[in-house]
């Protein structure tokens, strides 16, 4: 793995450095804070700074107000401390407020050996982690962890039958639950101002089902994030084609998706939030026409597994 920010100029590289130290910081007072010993012992083993910042692919559409976040995979002693709720809020609260981080920061967090674990499978997305990634902590080097038990394994080769039986299981499953949520979506539109919160909430959960289809299709993998935004870039960088479901960008559509993005939270708990039969239809429609996409696309990666699955069966028959 590389460990060094020289393809970033110095600002970003400051910035990557400020978003290390601060969740190196809130971890470490969350910690000590304990008045459990065994919590106090857990650790952040490695970060690890991966997708287009570490491959340097990162866009900044100052137009479309989209531009690249910064992703981490943040690895630690325990499996307690992957909870995002308990452990990581104060993190990405303080991030999302911190002036001197300019760019949104996504953090997946893993257990070590989770980590390992899908890196002996041969797990497509913690392959390339490692593979394109820039490790920027190790507590190991920093003395901070022993060094026994604490190295990441070489990855694997993925067992091409297997993915493409756990691809086309996540594709069944994610396309079904995506058109359940879609049609009551339409079920309770225009029925009356709750209903159509009802109607916002299911269509959030229909985008974010067509999204976590894609993932787990192509990759293997989704994060645990409700997050549109995040979700909807994930999938964009790996098919742009899913860009063309959601329109120009531009008033009001820029709007609209903002307030699908807002659903999950807002149109069941905030009084403030509302909504229209117009704007719903919208997200109806952009939706559908997602799921058509992602459809498409993801049968191109389910055709792909295939042909390597049979390519390998028979090389072993004729071996």
């Amino acid at each position: 793995m590389k460990h060094r920010l020289d393809h970033l100029n110095l600002q970003k590289q400051r910035e990557v450095a400020y978003i290390r130290r601060v969740i190196l910081d809130e971890l470490e007072a969350r910690l000590g804070a304990s008045r459990s010993q065994r919590v106090r012992s857990y650790r952040v083993l490695k970060i690890v700074l991966y997708g287009s910042f570490a491959r340097g692919t990162w866009f900044d559409d100052r137009r479309s107000g989209r531009a690249s976040d910064y992703d981490l995979l943040v690895i630690v002693s325990h499996k307690p401390l992957t909870d995002m709720t308990t452990f990581w809020a104060s993190v990405e609260d303080r991030l999302f407020r911190e002036a001197k981080v300019q760019k949104d920061v996504s953090i997946i967090v893993h257990t070590l050996r989770e980590v390992n674990a899908a890196l002996r499978e041969g797990q497509y997305f913690f392959s390339e982690v490692i593979s394109q990634g820039v490790l920027l902590y190790d507590a190991v080097e920093k003395g901070v962890a022993p060094r026994a038990g604490r190295a990441l394994v070489e990855p694997g080769q993925p067992d091409p039958q297997r993915a493409y039986e756990m691809a086309m299981e996540y594709f069944s499953v994610w396309r079904l639950k995506a058109n359940y949520f879609l049609g009551d979506g339409l079920r309770y539109a225009g029925r009356g101002a709750d209903e159509n919160n009802h109607a916002a909430f299911h269509l959030h959960q229909a985008a974010e089902a067509v999204y976590r289809m894609v993932l787990l299709t192509v990759t293997l993998y989704a994060p645990a994030t409700h997050h549109l935004g995040k979700l909807r870039q994930k999938c964009e960088s790996i098919d742009p084609r899913l860009a063309e479901a959601w329109g120009p960008e531009q008033k009001p559509y820029k709007r609209y998706f903002e307030l699908l993005r807002r659903a999950y939270v807002e149109a069941r708990y905030s009084p403030a939030y509302e909504t229209t039969p117009e704007i719903l239809k919208w997200q109806a429609e952009r939706i559908a026409r997602l799921l058509e996409i992602a459809d498409a696309s993801c049968r191109e990666r389910l055709a792909n597994l295939q042909n390597q699955a049979k390519g390998k069966g028979a090389r072993q028959r004729h071996s």
